[in-house]
């Protein structure tokens, strides 16, 4: 019972994670859409990748936790 709340609880956390993450995603290619200077717009980039790198983590950790919850 404990491995299933804890699946549970991974779930959840990293479903609001994502979530959370998309929105910092959005705000970062609305910022570098509205972005004139090409340095600024570089750095926000760099930033909109470590976002996506981030996402990516979450998803994998919410994929890993599901079968454990199904078992």
């Amino acid at each position: 019972m404990l491995i299933a709340t804890t699946a549970e609880q991974i779930t959840s956390s990293s479903r609001v994670h994502i979530a959370l993450v998309d929105e910092f995603i959005q705000l970062a290619q609305n910022r570098i859409d509205g972005q004139n200077d090409p340095f600024v717009r570089e750095s926000l980039a760099d930033l909109l990748s470590t976002l996506r790198e981030e996402r990516s983590g979450y998803l994998d950790l919410l994929n890993a936790a599901m079968p454990v919850k199904a078992a």
